[in-house]
């Protein structure tokens, strides 16, 4: 039964943790490469201070695109996610989402804390996002944030044309922060991509973990 109710969260996980463990291993490196490559041949770096590429309106818009992934930004979008839930759907609807985006945060920050060549935990590393640039805390989160908000702006509204739409709208939304974060220089695609596979695991087996703590109570 549980397989049967949750097989495209289980698919989405299988597929996503796959690539995860691919970047783990270092498969996209050589694309990681040839992409840094073609955009400093192509683009240049925007001046001899800087390591981003293109103009500097290119490197401008980049960086406001990055910047709808950034922590200032989940932060806000959270909060005010998780009260207009609780004044729409109710408090349960609320702590799920808030479940996913709490853990979420611990999550990547236990990896970087893992993945980091050296563990140096201080309030600026943790700010800045330093501790490791692998996977990349911006990807992860977009991921997480941007699917759950879409997820949870229809849990009222079963309707295919509006449910397709706001996962398309989220979906093109993550990947242009992802292109915006190699682009940007600030993460190489194997970076990025860890850490939007790694988000897209971490939301489906929340959203599973979910479902079945909600099967058991109605069992009780």
């Amino acid at each position: 039964m549980f397989l049967k109710s949750n097989r495209n969260y289980l698919i989405v996980f299988g597929i996503s943790l796959v690539v995860y463990l691919l970047s783990c291993f270092g498969i996209f490196d050589g694309l990681s490469a040839y992409v840094a490559k073609s955009l400093y041949y192509n683009l240049g770096y925007t001046n001899e201070w800087s390591f981003s590429y293109g103009p500097q309106w290119f490197a401008e818009t980049i960086k406001n695109l990055t910047s709808l992934g950034s922590r200032e930004t989940v932060l806000l979008f959270s909060i005010f996610m998780y009260f207009y839930l609780i004044l729409t759907s109710g408090k349960t609807a609320a702590k799920r989402f808030a479940f996913i985006i709490g853990f979420g945060v611990v999550i990547i920050l236990v990896t970087k804390m893992i993945t980091a060549k050296s563990l140096e935990l201080t309030p600026d590393s943790i700010m800045t996002g330093t501790i490791s640039y692998f996977p990349s805390g911006h990807a992860f989160m977009t991921t997480v944030l941007y699917i759950s908000l879409a997820h949870y702006s229809i849990s009222r509204n079963k309707e295919l044309k509006m449910s397709n739409y706001m996962f398309v709208s989220a979906s093109i939304i993550i990947t242009l922060i992802g292109v915006s974060l190699f682009m940007g220089s600030g993460h190489t695609i194997t970076e990025v991509i860890a850490g939007l596979s790694y988000g897209l695991c971490w939301y489906t087996f929340a959203q599973m973990f979910l479902r079945l703590g909600h099967n058991t109570t109605l069992s009780k």
